[in-house]
């Protein structure tokens, strides 16, 4: 991996995009309560369906990707501000707009009832805290509807994404992610608190993280052992074929963690097509848009497949990905320097004072 991750391009773009499109596509049964075409996975028998098995694969890209981006800054403050560009101006935007346009065009209740009601403000504030409890309802939206009358179910991997970071900046700061032996310990203690005691993991406080949380893991411990991780597509599909025949056994959640895990590795660095990379990211956004959209389409047009609704949701989702990744994300990313260049600065400020306090120090040639 260490060799695989030193080429100048990979495939982690298109691999994110095909995982978001994945999730719409899970979502389709659910939020449509009409199955006629069976999820591809859960009739293939790989326990577990399409929606799940993506979100784990953006744990494993993000537990790989995460880890690096503070070991490259090594510096919590930039990681803090980059974690938080990454994530909230893209989400804020998402839930604004859901809230004061998407729900005040389809609410049954009275413009001015709903506008005033506090369930709409309280849908943005309280989704924007990131806290183990969401608020998935506004008031008259998609009540007649499946999934609860959730506006975007989707968001609830977001909170385990957050508490992930904070993960990485307490082993980044206490100097154990920079070490490479003492972060493979935490990561497999931490994974084995994991299996034997998932109730009481700090940073983790519902059961339905506990998993992310392990598959974030396996994509930290993948880049802190990079030097001696193998990847390529013989070893994803040995994987695989393993995860496979461990199907109905106790095993078999490991073995498809490894298993998907190797595929995600195998796809980034062993697929030698890298033409979607001249494009945007557009994967963050897609994700986000494609749950309440999903349920737009099923609001108007009541009664189509779960196959139907994900192939009319999917463009929609992805033109408003792209609008979220050129109009908000991409400029929001743009400032991730400022901590960096305050920091910068103000040692320069510091080093200025401190000729002018002690001008007869000898020049440092070093």
């Amino acid at each position: 991996m260490a060799e695989a991750s030193g080429q100048e391009q990979d495939n982690f773009l298109l691999l994110r995009l095909m995982a978001a499109s994945l999730v719409i596509y899970g979502h389709g049964n659910a939020i449509s309560a009409n199955a006629a075409f069976p999820d591809v996975f859960v009739w293939l028998g790989w326990g577990s369906y399409s929606g799940a098995i993506a979100v784990s694969a953006f744990f494993v890209i993000s537990g790989f990707m995460i880890t690096g981006s503070y070991l490259r800054r090594r510096h919590l403050p930039s990681f803090l501000w980059a974690r938080f560009l990454r994530i909230y101006p893209a989400y804020a935007f998402c839930l604004v707009v859901t809230a004061y346009l998407v729900g005040a065009m389809v609410t049954t209740w009275p413009l001015a009832d709903y506008l005033r009601d506090h369930q709409v403000t309280r849908y943005v504030s309280k989704n924007l805290e990131l806290g183990k409890y969401l608020a998935y309802h506004l008031p008259g939206v998609f009540n007649e509807g499946q999934v609860g009358g959730a506006v975007n179910g989707s968001i609830w991997t977001l909170p385990a994404e957050a508490r992930m970071y904070l993960w990485v900046a307490i082993a980044g700061v206490t100097g154990i992610l920079g070490r490479k032996y003492l972060a493979s310990v935490l990561i497999a203690a931490l994974i084995a608190w994991g299996v034997m005691r998932p109730a009481s993991i700090p940073l983790v406080p519902l059961a339905e993280f506990v998993s992310l949380a392990g598959y974030f893991a396996l994509g930290a411990f993948c880049f802190v052992n990079r030097e001696w991780v193998y990847v390529g597509w013989p070893v994803a599909m040995a994987a695989g074929v393993l995860a496979w025949l461990a199907h109905g056994s106790a095993v078999h959640p490991f073995a498809m963690a490894v298993a998907l895990t190797s595929f995600v590795f195998a796809f980034a660095y062993d697929t030698r097509w890298y033409g979607f990379n001249r494009c945007g990211d557009y994967s963050y956004g897609l994700y986000l848009w494609g749950f309440p959209i999903q349920q737009v389409v099923a609001h108007q047009w009541p009664g189509t497949s779960g196959l139907a609704n994900a192939a009319i949701a999917w463009p929609l989702a992805m033109a408003t990905g792209i609008v979220s990744w050129h109009v908000v994300e991409k400029p929001a990313l743009g400032l991730k320097a400022l901590p960096g260049n305050a920091y910068k600065r103000l040692a320069s400020v510091k080093a200025r004072a401190s000729c002018k306090v002690a001008p007869w120090l000898p020049e440092d040639n070093s």
